[in-house]
């Protein structure tokens, strides 16, 4: 059983050292053969170690970014796993050559680990003001969903989360969590949304439910701050988005006596254009508000939303083909 436990872990470094490797020379480094290398594939598989095979001459690799470092492992694994060092002298002659210092830098690994998390935890504390917790609890957040969401941004794992904003409600949405952005005793969560193929930014506060998922995200190819200058056209210190609509002309009369969304921030009515500024995490629900004109509106500003709702339409005219 020992030989077993110290080859998974040989194989889970040589996979995270090598991408791509080979069955056949896990084989040769591990001393076996390759049937045993497959055996211990589905043992590691059943341990939910997201290790994929690419494809016939491609090897093995890790799904996403998943590393053996940061340790992912729940308190209760770490309490047993630590628990060794109370019976290493008994077990010591049965040990590997090596197998004690692996142990100790697993260890120093896992310290290293919780001792990022508090720090992080400070940052964001500090970056949100002195008062966050009490302002936070006073709007009806939950600081449950705050440490789950924290504690999935830092892993890369996925979520799974009830949402409403205004009166639009959204159960059971998949979200990538990409990182908190703090905003005057608010935090704003940016992540890829499943359910509209987009990255959109959800208040804390909108959240009733956060389940964490054994998923594995990679958000290298995500830029805040390109996101954020780029895509949505925030202002400065604003987590504002400035949208121009433009309106049929009968449309912009019936306006006057409806109420919208949010007020127009500027009428332009000679290109029958209103201005609108909302809030990021309203986004969704603006849009939605702008699909019910159908034709007599229509997003000129930002043209990432104008992206978005063209694919959007393409979809449900690919339903009717």
């Amino acid at each position: 059983m020992t030989d077993r436990l110290i080859r998974l872990m040989r194989i889970i470094t040589l996979v995270q050292a090598k991408p791509g490797i080979l069955a056949r020379e896990l084989a040769e480094r591990c001393g076996n053969s390759e049937r045993t290398i497959y055996r211990d594939m589905d043992a590691l598989s059943a341990m939910h170690i997201p290790i994929t095979h690419m494809g016939h001459g491609k090897g093995y690799a890790f799904i996403g970014n998943f590393a053996l470092y940061p340790l992912d492992w729940s308190e209760e694994e770490e309490e047993a796993f630590s628990q060794l060092r109370s019976i290493m002298a008994e077990i010591k002659p049965l040990l590997p050559p090596g197998f004690e210092d692996a142990y100790e830098k697993v260890m120093a690994a896992d310290y290293k680990q919780k001792a990022e998390r508090e720090e992080t935890m400070e940052r964001t504390k500090k970056e949100a003001g002195p008062n966050w917790t009490e302002n936070s609890r006073s709007q009806g957040d939950q600081p449950l969903f705050l440490t789950d969401i924290l504690d999935a941004v830092m892993k890369q794992r996925s979520i799974q989360a009830d949402y409403s904003e205004n009166a639009y409600e959204e159960k059971g949405i998949r979200i990538d969590p990409y990182c908190l952005v703090p905003l005057e005793n608010r935090f704003h969560l940016i992540g890829f949304c499943h359910r509209f193929g987009i990255i959109r930014t959800f208040h804390i506060n909108g959240f009733s439910s956060v389940n964490p998922l054994d998923r594995w995200f990679s958000k290298d190819q995500f830029d805040l701050q390109s996101f954020m200058e780029q895509k949505w056209s925030l202002e400065q210190d604003s987590l504002q988005v400035e949208f121009r609509v433009k309106f049929s002309q009968r449309m912009m009369e019936r306006l006057k006596q409806e109420e919208m969304f949010v007020k127009p921030s500027r009428v332009d009515r000679q290109n029958r254009s209103l201005h609108f500024k909302v809030a990021v995490e309203q986004d969704i629900g603006f849009v939605h508000w702008i699909m019910k004109y159908k034709e007599e509106a229509e997003i000129m500003e930002p043209l990432y939303y104008r992206d978005v709702l063209k694919q959007q339409l393409e979809k449900w005219l690919s339903l009717y083909k």
